[in-house]
């Protein structure tokens, strides 16, 4: 099972590694001075710059092949290359592994590289080796916030649920009143529907920052999940307070008011969302139901066939028919009722 679901380049590569060097390293200039002069480059290309940087490493690497960091940056660039190219190349896992061997074999002590090398093992399902190199990575630095969140979500992956909750407790002393390991384990806990145990960290969030609308916005997912509506529209009326941006505030309360049967407060949340977020199909799905449900039927015709325009999904377009072809059915049938014919009869009198 593959612990990583989630970390994805937040986790793989920490803001102090550099994955865009220079094409060519002068002759007079230290390895140490181009390497640092990577550091401002940092971003400039993205990820079209992978190549270029790869090639810069590998050349430093062969002009001095106990320097670490380029190492660590080869690594990290075959890895985002792995993650994100869309090509599933084992051989640049085998690559990075190959580098963080050697940074680890010149420097025992680097927590850094231990967690690296973690982080492509799982990639490669070697997870009793990732699980040995997170641990020692976490013996070295105690206070390793990303090994301590990559271990918490290998335990969640392998369904080690109160095992995870123990180790989320006990890694909090290593980061006194600091927020972002609770909101980090929160995270993982509710990316592992452990909703309960998430929203006991997103908690004690709130306390020590003056302003949280991710975190009430987590709390309000979290609530949702547990179908616990008036706490979800506190946490979602919370979240658009402190941050009127976060559309998907919106979207849940329009699903909380829905559960609760005041589906008026929905249809004009949802029309917010829609309105942020067009091309959201299950949002226009769901918004196309509310109008039939409240009886607007104009509006529930001209959302279902929003619908058919964005969707490329054909259980959506079939279903936007479906309701296209009753909303009709059903204004011939009121149309050609006795009662609307009368009333066709006194106009024409």
């Amino acid at each position: 099972m593959n612990a990583l679901k989630g970390l994805r380049s937040a986790l793989i590569v920490p803001a102090a590694v550099v994955l865009f060097f220079p094409a060519s390293i002068g002759a007079a200039e230290s390895i140490e001075d181009a390497y640092a002069r990577t550091v401002q480059a940092l971003n400039q290309e993205g990820f079209a710059g992978i190549d270029t940087a790869l090639a810069a490493f590998e050349g430093m690497i062969e002009r001095d092949p106990v320097f670490v960091k380029a190492r660590l940056g080869a690594a990290d660039a075959y890895l985002l290359k792995h993650e994100f190219s869309g090509k599933k190349d084992r051989g640049w896992l085998d690559s990075a592994v190959r580098h963080l061997n050697a940074a680890v074999a010149k420097d025992p002590g680097n927590a850094e590289a231990l967690f690296k090398r973690a982080v492509v093992r799982f990639s490669l399902e070697q997870q009793d080796a990732a699980v040995l190199d997170l641990r020692k990575s976490m013996e070295i630095s105690p206070s390793f916030l990303d090994a301590r969140i990559l271990y918490l979500q290998h335990l969640l992956a392998t369904k080690k649920a109160d095992e995870a909750a123990r180790f989320a407790e006990s890694s909090l002393s290593f980061f006194p009143n600091d927020p972002a390991p609770l909101k980090a384990f929160g995270d993982a806990f509710f990316q592992a529907k452990e909703f309960g145990r998430a929203l006991s960290f997103y908690k004690r969030v709130i306390p020590l920052v003056p302003k949280a609308p991710l975190t009430h916005l987590a709390m309000g997912k979290a609530h949702q999940n547990m179908k616990q509506c008036d706490p979800a529209i506190d946490s979602f009326r919370k979240a658009l307070a402190q941050n009127p941006d976060l559309v998907e505030s919106h979207f849940g309360l329009a699903y909380c008011f829905g559960e609760k049967g005041l589906l008026g407060n929905a249809v004009g949340h949802l029309e917010v969302y829609s309105r942020k977020v067009p091309k959201d199909v299950s949002a226009l799905n769901n918004l196309a139901i509310l109008y039939e449900q409240t009886g607007q039927n104009q509006k529930a015709r001209l959302a279902w066939l929003r619908v058919k325009q964005a969707s490329e999904d054909a259980a959506y377009r079939e279903r936007a028919d479906r309701h296209l072809y009753k909303l009709l059915a059903a204004e011939k049938e009121a149309a050609a009722s006795p009662r609307a014919k009368g009333k066709t009869d006194e106009k024409t009198k």
